[in-house]
């Protein structure tokens, strides 16, 4: 009995989110043909060639123009673009202080950099520069391949329209992207089995189906000024130095704001000038609600189950690990993993009770 108990002590529990391991390939030694029929003075004999079997009905892409439409997204998408490009316009503002012929360059670099988003080869550039993204390796790509066919297959959409990336990270989903390119990360694509790399895939694709691709780059590559100036205050903080300008300027803004707030009241301008210091919150506070939504479109896809057993996975191991449960920052741009799996679990109950009422 103790031998028992300790034998089962010392099993150690079992990780839902471990691929399956294949069985070993039989072993063929050097200069031996992988045919039976070979034989010592006896030529081996050539593989029957398998016949293609037709694509079933099930499998074949819908025509044309059937796909789904996205238009609440897609709207959710132009709003939150809104801010980015106002933004980018105060940094052009900003930058263009000193003269205007300065600020006439600028313009003119902004808006060249937006018409020359409609070029093929600018979204790669973005990926390679901007996201640092790579292409996937054979392994990635055998494993990839099957699973984006399967969910453009239920998205209703054309694999073909859509590339895949690789984000090096050990992250659950990837940071969005813009035009054609769909990002996953490495930790998802080498560890998740293949039905729960579908999900992950499917709310990665769920970013892509709400703008047509050239609206989509082009609204980036407007909001470049913003976010080059976001990376820019980013950095000057790390710097001691800089860090103490950047807080007194940012002091001093506040009071000015709030002592013309004080005197003159409330107006829309007041808004606009206390957009840039709330902009660090505001902008991921927009992604880590983009990826939410993403979430529910990969849930109406059909996708819910499996990506909850993807954040249950991921917080059953850190609870193996004996981690601490991490807090949400303010400038998170990905929500928890707890948050979006209690997130997930009361739409998979509100579905359970909405198909068990009576008709």
């Amino acid at each position: 009995m103790n031998g028992a108990n300790s034998n089962n002590h010392n099993r150690r529990p079992l990780n839902p989110l471990a691929p399956r391991v294949p069985p070993p390939l039989p072993s063929i030694r050097p200069g031996q043909p992988p045919t039976p029929a070979a034989g010592p003075g006896r030529p081996p004999e050539p593989l029957p060639r398998r016949p293609a079997a037709p694509v079933p009905q099930q499998l074949r892409l819908p025509p044309a123009g059937k796909g789904r439409r996205w238009e609440v997204s897609g709207l959710t998408e132009l709003v939150m673009a809104l801010p980015w490009l106002y933004w980018s316009w105060l940094s052009i503002q900003l930058i263009g202080t000193p003269s205007t012929t300065v600020y006439a360059i600028v313009m003119v670099l902004w808006a060249a950099v937006a018409v020359g988003s409609l070029h093929p080869r600018v979204e790669e550039l973005l990926a390679w520069k901007v996201w640092r993204l790579r292409p996937p390796n054979g392994l990635e790509s055998q494993r990839i391949g099957p699973a984006c066919f399967a969910v453009c297959l239920a998205a209703g959409v054309d694999p073909s329209r859509y590339r895949v990336w690789i984000h090096e990270g050990p992250e659950a989903t990837a940071p969005a992207t813009a035009g054609s390119t769909v990002a996953v990360t490495s930790w998802s694509t080498l560890v998740l089995p293949a039905h729960n790399l579908e999900a992950v895939l499917a709310h990665e694709l769920a970013h892509r189906l709400a703008l047509p691709r050239p609206v989509s780059l082009f609204i980036y590559c407007l909001s470049l000024p913003a976010r080059m100036m976001g990376k820019a205050i980013r950095a000057s903080w790390k710097l001691p130095v800089l860090s103490l300008l950047v807080k007194v300027f940012a002091a001093v803004w506040t009071i000015g704001i709030l002592g013309a707030w004080a005197f003159w009241g409330f107006s829309s301008e007041i808004v606009l000038l206390l957009s840039p210091l709330v902009a660090p919150i505001v902008v991921p506070a927009a992604a880590r609600a983009s990826e939410m939504y993403a979430d529910r479109i990969a849930f109406d896809l059909g996708y819910g189950p499996a990506m909850a057993e993807v954040f249950t996975g991921r917080e059953y191991q850190r609870a193996q690990a004996w981690a601490s449960a991490p807090q949400q920052g303010l400038q998170d741009s990905q929500p928890l993993d707890s948050a979006r799996l209690r997130a997930l679990e009361r739409l998979l109950a509100s579905a359970q009770h909405n198909s068990h009422q009576p008709r």
